[in-house]
């Protein structure tokens, strides 16, 4: 007799190989029709440098793109009519998914560095420039809470040569930072090897694996050998080889239909310029998702020292564009030949950066899932590390949104908030909170709390973002 998909999930057990097939068991219960196993997705696109309140604000409420609006209450407005900033175009064929958020602070962050609140910018408490992360960010919070094959995936822009880096900017836990792919090529061995149709790349893959095993093996070995303090040193490691194996483990569980969606090698993955690669990274993003590899995708779209060359803006670095003046002054020496002004410059970055999340929220639209698609169930957030502007005092992250996190939250919709120091003021806590409480782990707390601030909105999700 032919078991059908209730029959056969209500007859698994779901011990040890239960917990190796969790993610494709919670795909296989969505398609049997049981909404609440629906995964919830975020991805987190963060650029340096600021993201300016007037380089977001849609057609019609320009006056919002003030730095400190002077409101007494929460302002929305529908994005239905209006025309997107020119840098969101390619957001305009999504714009029901959309929200824009002005106002959020996060002065609880704020450090003496005015570039980036680093650890402090996703994780909401004060994280100095060399400084290991103080807590978990609310990337791995909600990795935590939706687990995938990887439980987390980072890509990064540039990487000075680097294959792999840690950036100052996700944290599994206290002294934990999060590993961040540079190299494209490196990121599609390791995500995409064993699914891949390349016998060179699944021979690799093979070979990957018997190293882990070895590595595995020879560590416990000799851990043994050790006192107490050298072992402690030596279960990081020890931790990290086996979580790579049992990912490679559960990878093996995956049928062809996840090889559908491995993405194809271009130039773009080997090419010497900056943002050639990080358009890959947001090609195996996409395909991570869709492929069922992870929930939580935070992408470090660019730091201080990254070059915009392949997009027009030559070898100035963004440190430098940081120090160009948005209004444009005749005369004034702008480091572009063609006379490129800091505003124009910043709009070009900025829609360089928003094109790419458009292509990945068009492709997770494109998939099927449950009564829509993949986009339905998905959250990209847009923000800087630095708040509003280059030389930061983090009381104002304006961000986008893409995506209502499974229908948790009204869309297509322009929100600004109080700014800081007016009544009615809300933090970026509030809105980690309502991240978790549309990924179904809900807390009464997120990050550090600001002691000028009433301390019970700063422990409330953010009523106005859910339906």
């Amino acid at each position: 007799m032919k078991l059908d998909r209730r029959t056969l999930l209500k007859s698994m057990s779901f011990g040890t190989g239960g917990a190796l097939l969790a993610p494709l068991l919670q795909q296989v219960r969505a398609a049997a029709g049981d909404p609440a196993a629906l995964p919830k997705r975020f991805v987190f696109v963060v650029r340096s440098n600021g993201l300016r309140p007037w380089g977001i604000a849609p057609e019609g409420l320009e006056e919002h793109g003030e730095d400190r609006r002077a409101q007494d209450s929460v302002f929305e407005a529908s994005l239905s009519g209006r025309a997107l900033h020119s840098s969101m175009a390619a957001l305009e064929p999504l714009k029901d998914y959309v929200t824009i958020v002005q106002g959020l602070s996060g002065r609880a962050a704020a450090v003496s560095d005015p570039h980036t609140a680093n650890f402090g910018a996703l994780g909401l408490y004060r994280s100095d420039q060399g400084s290991p992360p103080a807590a978990e960010t609310i990337d791995a919070a909600l990795a935590k809470a939706q687990p995938g094959i990887f439980k987390h995936i980072g890509f990064k822009m540039g990487g000075n040569g680097e294959t792999v880096s840690h950036p100052a900017l996700s944290a599994w836990e206290k002294n934990t930072p999060l590993p961040f792919y540079c190299s494209p090529t490196l990121a599609y061995s390791q995500l995409f090897g064993s699914l891949a149709k390349s016998d060179e790349l699944k021979t690799a893959a093979e070979l990957d694996a018997h190293l882990l095993d070895f590595m595995v093996d020879d560590v416990r070995r000799a851990r043994r050998e050790l006192n107490a303090a050298e072992r402690e040193k030596l279960d990081h490691y020890l931790n990290g080889f086996e979580a790579l194996r049992d990912r490679r483990v559960k990878l093996a569980t995956l049928d062809d239909s996840a090889r559908v969606h491995v993405p194809s090698i271009t130039d773009k993955y080997t090419s010497p310029v900056e943002t050639h690669r990080l358009e890959a990274h947001f090609d195996m993003a996409a395909a991570a998702l869709i492929a069922g590899l992870t929930k939580v995708v935070t992408i470090d779209a660019d730091d201080l020292g990254s070059h915009f060359t392949g997009i027009g803006l030559g070898e100035k670095s963004v440190h430098g564009i940081g120090h160009l003046s948005d209004d444009f002054k005749e005369g004034r020496d702008t480091n572009f030949a063609d006379g490129t002004d800091g505003a124009e410059a910043r709009n070009l970055i900025r829609k360089f950066q928003i094109d790419l999340i458009a292509g990945l929220a068009g492709k997770l639209r494109a998939v099927p899932e449950g009564g829509g698609n993949m986009l339905d169930n998905t959250l990209i957030v847009f923000l800087s590390d630095a708040g509003h502007v280059h030389h930061a005092n983090y009381q104002h992250f304006p961000m986008v949104l893409v995506g209502n996190s499974g229908g948790a939250f009204r869309t297509g919709r322009f929100l600004h908030f109080p700014s800081y120091g007016q009544a009615g003021n809300r933090t970026l806590g509030s809105f980690y909170l309502s991240l978790l409480e549309a990924a179904g782990a809900p807390r009464e707390h997120f990050g550090q709390i600001d002691l000028k601030l009433p301390k019970q909105e700063q422990s409330e999700p953010l009523p106005e973002l859910f339906v």
